[in-house]
């Protein structure tokens, strides 16, 4: 699975889902899920640069979870850099957007995340709430 920028920044930020957001980052802390969690270089840059300064205590807790290697991190490669400029076009998504939907498909994976722009858009997406009462089932 891969976790979007926007559900770490809802932590970070203590936004209106922080708490659903928390019990998915512990659940990964506690190691429930068996597919390994992945966050794209670009989205952890933008947690960084976001919230390095405002939540310095937050923002290494998470890193925590990267060193630990509970959650991995995909690099995409120059041509993945020219798909999402067209995927960016084609499907009408932010750039950001576009990196997530380019990182989902390369890792065979879902998306969490609370973006509703990447609905029907050939990637599946999943809250933090969906993926935590599939684990808990």
């Amino acid at each position: 699975m891969l976790i979007d920028t926007n559900i770490i920044l809802e932590i970070a930020f203590n936004q209106e889902r922080a708490q659903e957001c928390k019990k998915l980052l512990n659940a990964i802390d506690e190691s429930a899920f068996e597919k390994e969690v992945y966050i794209t270089r670009f989205a952890l840059n933008a947690i960084e640069a976001m919230s390095g300064k405002q939540k310095p205590g937050f923002l290494k807790e998470f890193l925590l979870l990267i060193f630990e290697g509970k959650i991995k991190i995909f690099d995409l490669k120059i041509e993945d850099d020219l798909m999402i400029n067209s995927i960016h076009s084609d499907l009408g998504l932010d750039f950001d957007d576009a990196v997530q939907y380019i990182a989902a498909n390369r890792l065979g994976t879902w998306l969490i995340t609370f973006d509703k722009d990447l609905k029907d858009k050939g990637v599946v997406v999943k809250t933090p709430a969906e993926v935590l009462k599939e684990i808990l089932a």
